[in-house]
Parts: structure tokens; sequence; C-alpha cells
């Protein structure tokens, strides 16, 4: 399935190894692969496709990926690698994981010798259907995320299908933010979409689903690709969730920061009289539906308001905003005074009057908790009951 309106070809591939030969057609010299652990098998089946396609490949990396990968460390890693292989400037970078790794290795790409060609394999719905289109690259700073980049366009975007059978039912919930705001942004019969799939992962229902999320941003980039002005509605829902991650130390994962951020542009579109109660309810229900937070908890209302200092949207030191305005329509570079921020945008529980009956679950959340220490269990989920009370204006 073929994403259109970019300059390069975005292709949501059932078998991205039976795919990926057409992205070196014509290229020749040498590849580089670069892959998250948990899909070395995909990228042996990938790096042996590339071969087959008369390509060298100098070498594999695998790499820990998350949020901890996108630091100068990383970069380094990777140059040193690609100096001890010989690697000149018709090598051609292959990412095979998700956002997070596409982001690392897009970045050493567009500097490695001032840039070399790299081709993004996505292999997570997050990563298919936003981090993996569009050429922004870059890593974390102490300060923020996101903090250091480039635009650096791909050859070509092959996303792999196959490798969603690998995912944990919790990483399907993640993409699903983003796929929620790019139905917000511009496709309401996108969330019509979202709201009919099957609460058990089926690659042939999502797949729709995620070549909706990503054709919107591709119209978007086709349009802004430098991110000068349109391109901003994109930053949907990531004011707050940027700012959310850096208060909790990227221990959050980017999907629930994102719904807790939708929420918050929500509440504040709401106080300003911009976005109907009844639309605010819709993506409420879509996010819980997902099994994803609405509020963080336990992490201070300062905390967030610090990471929004650092935030890339501000100008002059004001915090700007994109907030919707109806499903399908948002509103970017909205100044928010702080208060504002305060008040309607940071760890506010969800409350009836948002549209949706509402109840917390507090001791089951507890006992999921203990039972999984390694997860991340500072931000509050919500027992949706889909009813709808009596909307109260904002």
């Amino acid at each position: 399935m073929a994403i259109g309106g970019l300059p390069y070809p975005v292709t949501l591939a059932d078998d991205a190894a039976a795919a990926i030969g057409s992205a070196f057609s014509g290229a020749g010299g040498s590849a580089f692969v670069i892959c998250d652990k948990r899909v070395r098998a995909r990228a042996t089946a990938i790096r042996r496709a590339i071969e087959s396609a008369g390509v060298r490949v100098l070498g594999v990396m695998s790499l820990e990926a998350g949020e901890k990968a996108k630091r100068p460390a990383t970069v380094e890693r990777i140059y040193e690698s690609l100096l001890d292989l010989g690697a000149d400037r018709t090598c051609t970078m292959v990412a095979i994981g998700g956002g997070t790794l596409t982001d690392v290795a897009g970045f050493a790409a567009a500097t490695y010798l001032r840039g070399i060609a790299w081709v993004a394999v996505p292999t997570t719905i997050l990563a298919m259907a936003d981090a993996a289109i569009g050429g922004k690259t870059g890593i974390d700073h102490p300060r923020g995320k996101n903090l250091i980049g480039a635009f650096w366009q791909p050859r070509a975007v092959v996303a792999d299908l196959a490798s969603l059978g690998t995912l944990p039912l919790p990483e399907w919930a993640t993409g699903l933010a983003e796929a929620i705001k790019c139905a917000v942004i511009g496709d309401p019969p996108l969330l019509d979409a979202i709201e009919r799939l099957p609460q058990r992962p089926d690659i042939g229902s999502w797949r729709s689903v995620i070549a909706g999320a990503a054709q919107v941003k591709a119209n978007i980039v086709a349009r802004d690709p430098k991110d000068a002005g349109e391109r901003a509605a994109l930053n949907l829902g990531h004011t707050v969730g940027h700012a959310l991650e850096h208060a909790r130390r990227y221990r959050v994962p980017h999907g629930h920061a994102v719904a807790v951020g939708l929420r918050a542009a929500g509440l504040i579109s709401r106080r300003l009289g911009l976005w109907p109660p009844a639309d605010h309810a819709r993506m409420l229900e879509a996010i819980a539906r997902a099994n994803l937070p609405t509020f963080a908890a336990r992490v201070s209302a300062g905390a967030i308001m610090d990471g929004l200092r650092h935030d890339k949207k501000r100008l002059d030191g004001k915090l700007r905003f994109v907030l919707p305005v109806r499903i399908g329509e948002v509103r970017a570079g909205i100044e928010v005074d702080r208060p504002i921020v305060r008040q309607h945008g940071v760890n506010q529980r969800p409350e009836p009057c948002e549209g949706l009956v509402v109840d917390m679950c507090d001791r089951i959340i507890g006992k999921v908790a203990a039972a999984h220490h390694e997860r991340p269990v500072h931000l509050g989920h919500e027992k949706v009951v889909e009813r709808r009370v009596r909307q109260h204006q904002p």
C-alpha cells in the first residue's frame, strides 16, 4: 500500500524484505544496517534482500532502542562503526526499528560526511504512522526532547507490517495515540475507523488506520517540509506531552505522553471557547478505548511547567500551542498564558463535565502496578463507561 504526496516512496509492505529492493534500484554503493535488537530476525531477512538487490552490506549494528538511545553517545558509536568499515558517501544507512531508532539513525545519516542517504524501515505503529515520515531526525538533550537534530529526508520509507506481530499489546495502544492525533488534525473518517478497531490486534484491520494516519502526515509534510508553518499542526498534543516525558526522564512511553497532551490541548481549547464539548468527549473516548492515560499522576504541575520552558515552539519566551477547534481541524501558534496552561492543561483529573462518566479503579491499578514493576505506574489510567452525560460548557 503506497502513501502518496512526498518526493520519495512511502510503502506499507506486508513484508519489507520483499519490497526493500526497490529502494536501492540503481543506487549502487553499499549499505549499513542499524536495527532494534527486538527485530533482529526481521533485520536479517531485510539484509539478505538488500544483498540480493546487488548492494554490499558493510555491517549490521543492533541497538537497545528507546528514548535512552537518543543521545550523543549513540550517534558517536554509529560514527565509529561507519569509519571502521570505511563507509563513504555512496553508503546508504538502513534504519530498522521504531521511532527512536529512526530518529537517531537518521540524524547520524544527516551528519556523517555531511550527509549520506538513508532508508527508514519502521517496525512499530507509532513509527509507521508518524515518526519515520517527514525527515525529522534528532536526539534529546538533558534540557529537553529533540532539541538537537536535522531535517534529512530518507530515500524511501518501507514499513514492515510483518514486524507488528512481535509487538506486545501495550505497544499497539501506544501507536494509536499518534493516529488519534492525525484524525483530530485532518481526517474525521479516520477517527471512525479507530473507533471500529477490534480490541485484539489484527494487522488486516489496523492497516487502513496506519495508512490513514501516515497519509495525513505526508500531506502536511509535502506542503511544509521544513516546519515553516502548516507542519506545526502535527505537534498537537506534543507540547505538554514532551514536557511530561522530560519531567519523567523519558520513562513514559511516547504514546502515553501524547495522549495526556491531547487531553491537555483539548482542555485549554475548551477554556478558550474553541473546542466543542462533544468533540472533546469523543476524543477522550477514543483515547480511553485504546487504554491510554489522560493525566499524569504523581508528576507535579511545576515539573511539567518547567519542561515547557524548553519547548521548541516558544517564541519570545511565550508558550504557543496547537489547539483543536473541531474533529478534523486545528489551529497552530496560539499563545496561551501560563496560568491557563497550569490550571487547565496540567495534571487535572478527568471529571464528568468533560462528557464522560469516569471511574479511576485505583485498587485495580495498584494490583497491576505491583505485578509489573518495570512498567511505568506514574500515569493515571481510567476505566471509562462509554455513556454520554449532560454536556457542560467550559
